[in-house]
């Protein structure tokens, strides 16, 4: 199912003004162009990392976060089971989960322009952690917001982010990137 054009441009105005909006339920396949639509559209001079939330009982979320937005729920009590992520202008992107019940997912990399989908949906198995690396070597920051422990403080510019924790049996329920 794609979503009508003036939904996608809708996501494209959000995502360059740099504003979030509600959350909504939408099908999955129809979250890649709106991602990578959007990574395209906020790549500007220093290149964007754009991610979309499938949310617990909520599904896709309606927009795209991009460049330290939140993607997610704050204060609902709403795991993350999945996140759609795409890059524009910073040579492409590497992510895995660390799914409750599942572990660590394998990597999966994508060049600028395509997503990648990480996480699970329809097994109600929330995200604990999230690792993420640009291909280029340039820097990326991360920052989760968990269950019962709130946002973890934006990691350090490295090489690759890691966000969440592990062993410690903590939702993520809202995520934030930056390129």
């Amino acid at each position: 199912m794609r979503k009508p054009l003036s939904v996608l441009l809708s996501a494209l105005a959000l995502a360059a003004a740099g504003t979030v909006a509600g959350a909504g339920s939408a099908a999955a396949a129809s979250t890649t162009p709106s991602v990578v639509a959007s990574a395209k559209s906020a790549a500007a001079a220093f290149g964007s990392i754009c991610y979309q939330a499938h949310v617990q009982n909520v599904g896709w979320q309606n927009f795209t976060a991009c460049n330290g937005t939140d993607a997610g729920t704050v204060g609902q009590a709403r795991h993350m089971e999945a996140l759609t992520i795409a890059t524009a202008g910073v040579g492409g992107v590497c992510a895995r989960a660390h799914v409750a019940g599942v572990g660590w997912q394998a990597w999966q990399c994508r060049p600028d322009g395509q997503a990648l989908t990480v996480g699970t949906t329809g097994q109600n198995r929330p995200i604990e952690a999230l690792e993420v690396a640009i291909t280029s070597n340039r820097p990326v920051r991360g920052n989760a917001h968990l269950s019962n422990l709130g946002w973890q403080g934006w990691k350090p510019w490295a090489e690759s982010t890691q966000v969440g924790t592990v062993g410690q049996a903590r939702a993520m329920e809202a995520v934030r990137f930056e390129v």
